[in-house]
C-alpha cells in the first residue's frame, strides 16, 4: 500500500500468477475498504446509529427498511471477528455526504482519475487565489482614488 499526495491510500495488485495472487489483492482491498470505512465514521465525530438514520434520510429507505447500526457495525468487522459484510457501492456518495468525507469515493478512483482530480482542485484553488488577489487590488486602487480627490481639494 501507498500513499498518493493527497493522503489517500492506494493498494498495489499483489504480484503473483493466477488465482492466489488475485485473492490475495481482493482480501488487501477489502481489509483496507473496512479500515477506511471505520476511520470515516469515527473521524465524522457522529455516532454509527446517527449516520445510519442520516444515510437512510440521504437514500430515501423506506421507514420498515432503514439502514441500521448493526450493519455499519457489520462492515467494518474484521475476518477474525467473523465474516464482514460488504458495503453496497450505491451507498458510498451517501455515507460521504453524511461523513463530510469523500476518502471512500476518492479510494475508488483509478491513479489517473485521481491525477486528474487532483490537477482540478489545483486550478480551483489558483483561480479561488487570483480572484482573491484582484478583489484586493481593486480595493486598493478604489482607497488610492479616493485618497487623491480628498487631497485635490
Amino acid at each position: 500500500m501507498t500513499n498518493d499526495t493527497q493522503g489517500v491510500p492506494t493498494i498495489r495488485p499483489v504480484s503473483g500468477n493466477g488465482e492466489r495472487g488475485r485473492n490475495l489483492w481482493a482480501l488487501r482491498a477489502e481489509r483496507e475498504f473496512r479500515r477506511l470505512l471505520a476511520d470515516v465514521m469515527k473521524r465524522s465525530g457522529k455516532s454509527r446509529a446517527q449516520i445510519a438514520s442520516e444515510m437512510s434520510r440521504v437514500l430515501n429507505c423506506p421507514a420498515e427498511r432503514p439502514v441500521r447500526k448493526d450493519f455499519l457495525d457489520d462492515c467494518v468487522r474484521s475476518r477474525k471477528q467473523g465474516r464482514p459484510v460488504r458495503f453496497p457501492a450505491p451507498w458510498i456518495p451517501a455515507i460521504c455526504e453524511v461523513t463530510g468525507s469523500d476518502v471512500l469515493q476518492r479510494h475508488l478512483l483509478s491513479q489517473q482519475l485521481l491525477d486528474w482530480l487532483l490537477i482540478g482542485e489545483r486550478v480551483v484553488h489558483a483561480e479561488a487565489s487570483l480572484k482573491e488577489a484582484h478583489e484586493a487590488t481593486a480595493r486598493i486602487i478604489a482607497q488610492a482614488r479616493l485618497k487623491a480627490k480628498r487631497v485635490k481639494r
